[in-house]
């Protein structure tokens, strides 16, 4: 529309300075004078009208006409504020861009051709640096989505895009359905979207409790814990994208290494989790579900062996296998492990046996 009146305005002044050039009485002005003012005029308004049509032209969108609202994490989390790498797709066409959160709102960084399409909607957060994507074999009802260089062991919540709802205001946070990959755009409105995202990898996180009788006893105090597993580092994802279903496959790509890869999820010298009898969340961690990692994964805790006047006696590990308990972890799956510091028949065990206590996970 703004075009269109720039169009006729430009027709209007180009009529009317050719009328006022065939009087033989009137003079041109200097071009240092009044006569510059309305060259520059023409020359913006015929470069404004010199674009191209309304139906191709591509507009920057950081405060035009498509605002993602909110992101929904399904099914173990809430709201989250990474940034986002999206993909829109539209027949064969592609626009490639970034949802920032900066403060209350997102911010849109992409560019989208004007007029009304069905966009489908791909895409992964957190987008951060070291991790490369890739849209590939796009149809009118499926996607290819490839991301390289995930930590097969993090603290981040990777998710990738599978739902999408267009919605009528900013205030408007009704959650996308899984697998409704597409919304209506108009570029003559403001679009506003919410996102929903799946996971991944799984979750594990761990509780941890002193056994009541071992209590009277001893004081324990955990320092550190730590998660290690051979032979695994990064690994790249290849998920296939569907409407009706969101992620309709996924694989693991592990990147193979000799090396043995180390994640500290609590680290605390200078102030330690002292145990009690009532299981408290001490960390958590989120794991890519390959079988082979799972079967090499295990915990390391660091603690201090106190007596009952706060004496401190030793520092020790405990080293717990972790593969049993989680072979059946899938993508998308939070696993709670408890941990109980509880030697059994206290009544026969020595002083050295009280120090050095077993760390049971059931």
């Amino acid at each position: 529309m703004i075009q269109y009146i720039l169009r006729h305005i430009a027709t209007f002044l180009q009529s009317f300075m050719t009328k006022i050039a065939s009087k033989k009485t009137y003079l041109l002005p200097s071009i240092t004078g009044r006569g510059m003012g309305v060259g520059l005029i023409l020359l913006l308004l015929f470069s404004a009208c010199s674009e191209d049509s309304p139906s191709e032209q591509e507009v920057q969108t950081p405060n035009a006409s498509l605002r993602m609202v909110s992101a929904k994490r399904a099914p173990l989390g809430g709201d989250d504020d990474g940034d986002i790498k999206v993909f829109l797709t539209n027949g064969t066409d592609m626009a490639e861009g970034m949802f920032k959160y900066n403060e209350t709102v997102w911010n849109t960084q992409l560019k989208l051709k004007s007029g009304t399409k069905t966009y489908h909607v791909y895409g992964f957060t957190p987008a951060i640096d070291g991790l490369t994507a890739n849209l590939t074999s796009f149809t009118a009802n499926s996607g290819v989505l490839s991301i390289q260089g995930l930590d097969v062991m993090t603290n981040r919540d990777y998710c990738v895009i599978t739902g999408v709802r267009r919605v009528e205001s900013e205030s408007d946070h009704t959650s996308a359905v899984r697998g409704q990959m597409a919304f209506e755009y108009a570029s003559s409105r403001m679009n506003y979207i919410n996102l929903l995202f799946d996971h991944l990898f799984g979750r594990i996180s761990f509780k941890m409790k002193i056994g009541t009788d071992y209590s009277a006893l001893r004081t324990i105090k955990v320092k550190r814990m730590q998660l290690q597993v051979a032979g695994y580092k990064k690994v790249d994802v290849v998920a296939t994208l569907t409407d009706g279903w969101g992620i309709d496959q996924l694989t693991y790509n592990p990147v193979a290494t000799s090396d043995n890869t180390t994640m500290t999820i609590w680290d605390s010298e200078t102030s330690p989790i002292t145990l009690t009898t009532s299981p408290v969340e001490v960390a958590s961690a989120q794991i890519a579900t390959i079988t082979g990692l799972i079967n090499s994964l295990q915990l390391y805790t660091e603690y201090d062996v106190y007596d009952k006047e706060g004496k401190f006696i030793a520092e020790r590990t405990a080293t717990n296998q972790l593969k049993t308990i989680l072979k059946d972890i899938t993508r998308g799956q939070e696993r709670v492990l408890n941990i109980t510091v509880d030697p059994s028949y206290l009544y026969i065990l020595s002083d050295a046996d009280l120090d050095n206590p077993p760390f049971i996970i059931e």
